[in-house]
C-alpha cells in the first residue's frame, strides 16, 4: 500500500482522523477495529457504489473479525429525503443494533449525508465512519460533521452537526468516476484555494 497521509481534526471528545491514500478499503477493517465499542457494523451504500467496492469492504471487515450487515439505497439525490431516511432507519433497526454498533457510509455525498444523519438520530446517537467514494465527498461532505436530508422546502434542511469517528479517503476509488464527477470535486478544491490560500490555488 502507498503512503497514507493522516490529518487529525481536533474537536475534544469528538476528535477524529482523516486518512488519505490508495487502497484504504483493503485496510478499513483494521483501522475501524480500535474504534468499535461492539464488533458489529452496518454498511450503508448505494447500488452503484456497491457493485464496485462493497465486496472489498466486506472482506476487510471479515478479516478483522468484525460482523457486518449491509443496507443499500437507490443511487442519486432522490434518496436523500424523509421517505428513504425512514426506510433506512427501519432497516438498520431491524438488524438488531445496539448503542455500540457502528454505521459505515460507503459512497458519495448522498450516502454520507443520510448515513451521518441516521447515526446522529438512531438510538439517540451511534458512531459512524465515512468512506467517501467521490472526489467531492472526499474534500467536502465527508468532513466537518454536516449531516442532512432534503425537505420539500429545500435541500439539507433536516439534519445535525455530528462528527464521524474516522474518514477513509481512498484515492484509488476515484479511477471509476466519470470525468464530470472528478471536475465537480476539483471545482470544490479550487474554491478552497480562492477562499484562503493563494499559493494553494496557484
Amino acid at each position: 500500500m502507498d503512503t497514507v497521509e493522516k490529518l487529525r481534526v481536533e474537536l475534544g471528545d469528538r476528535a477524529y482522523e482523516i486518512h488519505v491514500g490508495s487502497q484504504l478499503l483493503e485496510s478499513a477493517g483494521r483501522e475501524i477495529s480500535p474504534l468499535l465499542r461492539r464488533r458489529q457494523t452496518v454498511i450503508v451504500s448505494d447500488k452503484t457504489v456497491a457493485a464496485h467496492y462493497l465486496a472489498a469492504l466486506r472482506d476487510s471487515l471479515s478479516d478483522a473479525g468484525i460482523a457486518h450487515h449491509t443496507v443499500l439505497l437507490p443511487p442519486g439525490e432522490e434518496s436523500k429525503d424523509l421517505d428513504h431516511f425512514g426506510k433506512l432507519a427501519e432497516d438498520v433497526l431491524a438488524i438488531g443494533i445496539e448503542r455500540g454498533t457502528m454505521l459505515v457510509a460507503l459512497g458519495g455525498g448522498v450516502v454520507g449525508d443520510i448515513t451521518g444523519f441516521a447515526a446522529a438520530t438512531l438510538l439517540r446517537g451511534i458512531d459512524f465512519v465515512q468512506i467517501p467514494t467521490t472526489l467531492l465527498a472526499q474534500v467536502d461532505s465527508s468532513v466537518g460533521g454536516k449531516t442532512a436530508i432534503n425537505a420539500r422546502a429545500g435541500k439539507n434542511l433536516i439534519g445535525a452537526f455530528y462528527q464521524p469517528r474516522l474518514v477513509l479517503a481512498d484515492t484509488s476509488v476515484l479511477a471509476s468516476l466519470p470525468r464530470r464527477e472528478l471536475l465537480a470535486g476539483y471545482a470544490e478544491i479550487v474554491k478552497y484555494g480562492l477562499i484562503r490560500d493563494a499559493s494553494f490555488y496557484d
